[in-house]
């Protein structure tokens, strides 16, 4: 598989009391930093969705992206990425990697003391089967389990956490701790 550009997208965010986090959204192709995607979203809210796909849409990156890789589902809180949604936007696959397996149970807990608790947990549950690529576990849409380990394979590094995902934490991290923290 030749290299290509993949985006990945993770957030920042001071405390669970703030208004707005960081998304950050890192181009890379396969390991080289092409650019970065930046915006605003709420914090519990609704917007994750729609700023990913606006950000894809409007960047110069858009046509050529290969691959969309999301930092687990949930983004500032509990503002729930619909998968599919952004993967029939964009026509672009969808990789949600996760370091852990989600304890749903506890998901639902939190979940249940916002607004919204139904449809939020919805969107956790069409994103479909998770699966475990090596130490990661993913969930993916629009593409196949060998796509995913494929991609996963030519965007990391070293250690277990591929590099756009890796990136995008770093500066995310930077713009509301003005320092990078490791992930």
């Amino acid at each position: 598989m030749k290299l290509w550009r993949v985006v990945g997208f993770d957030d920042g965010f001071e405390s669970f009391k703030s208004e707005k986090a960081y998304l950050v959204g890192c181009v890379t192709s396969g390991s080289y930093v092409e650019g970065f995607l930046i915006d605003l979203i709420d914090v519990d809210g609704w917007d994750v969705t729609e700023k990913i796909i606006r950000l894809i849409k409007d960047s110069r990156f858009g046509i050529q992206l290969k691959c969309v890789m999301l930092s687990g589902l949930t983004f500032a809180g509990f503002n729930v990425a619909d998968v599919e949604a952004i993967h029939e936007s964009t026509s672009i696959p969808v990789v949600v990697v996760m370091e852990r397996k989600p304890n749903f149970e506890r998901i639902k807990r939190a979940l249940s003391k916002l607004d919204g608790f139904e449809k939020r947990l919805e969107l956790i549950r069409k994103a479909g089967e998770i699966h475990r690529i090596g130490k990661l576990y993913v969930q993916i849409v629009g593409c196949d389990l060998n796509f995913a380990k494929n991609v996963l394979k030519l965007t990391t590094v070293k250690g277990k956490i591929p590099e756009p995902l890796r990136i995008a934490h770093l500066v995310a991290s930077a713009l509301i701790h003005r320092e990078s923290k490791r992930r």
